[in-house]
């Protein structure tokens, strides 16, 4: 009987530190946070922007330092082709997708996938329009550059007649002056004449 009593005596410490660490255990697991992955905090441009030309890169800001494995960012148009894949420059939190082409007008949708911090994937889109296409801003531009050629010549042309219109006002002042100077110089022909004649019949008459 003694035997007995002591035998369960001892089984029941052994349990109860059995049930209290499975307990300790319970409550040690509720207690710790779970671990949460990385989320998208901003995006340049914002998702349902509208821009007027195309950006020149796509820039995604995480809640933590990404790791830099396999991150991909894929562009389609409204109709689902597919625009442009690029693999985006991870810096800690920051993703940065470089367009390599212009975005065409109309809303493109814009798809990330990155590796959290945690290890696991993680991904998301958003939607981005521009307003104006950059092969219609560049004809737009062209008739611009092309019509000052036209107004630098307009100059030239008008400008030949006025030099021409001077040339012909000196030829003839010139001819006014020579033909002014013709009587002038008969007369003091005669003068000179009369005098030499003068002179001689002077000199005869004192013989």
């Amino acid at each position: 009987m003694n035997t007995l009593l002591s035998r369960r005596a001892s089984v029941r410490p052994a349990a109860l530190a059995a049930l209290f660490a499975a307990l300790l255990a319970a409550l040690l697991a509720l207690g710790a946070p779970a671990q949460a992955h990385d989320t998208l905090l901003e995006s340049d441009p914002a998702d349902g922007a509208t821009l007027e030309t195309s950006p020149e890169a796509i820039t995604l800001t995480f809640s933590a330092d990404i790791l830099d494995v396999s991150p991909l960012v894929r562009i389609t148009d409204e109709s689902g082709e597919q625009l442009a894949e690029i693999t985006p420059s991870i810096d800690g939190p920051v993703a940065t997708a470089t367009l390599e082409e212009p975005l065409p007008a109309g809303t493109s949708t814009v798809q990330w996938r990155v590796v959290s911090s945690d290890g696991h994937p993680i991904e998301g889109t958003f939607e981005v329009t521009v307003e104006q296409d950059a092969a219609a801003e560049e004809t737009t531009e062209a008739p611009a550059e092309e019509s000052s050629p036209a107004e630098e010549s307009a100059p030239a042309e008008t400008a030949a007649p006025a030099e021409e219109g001077e040339q012909a006002t000196a030829e003839a002042a010139e001819e006014e002056s020579g033909s002014s100077m013709t009587p002038l110089l008969i007369v003091l022909g005669v003068a000179v004449v009369g005098a030499v004649v003068a002179a001689l019949l002077i000199m005869r008459r004192r013989d």
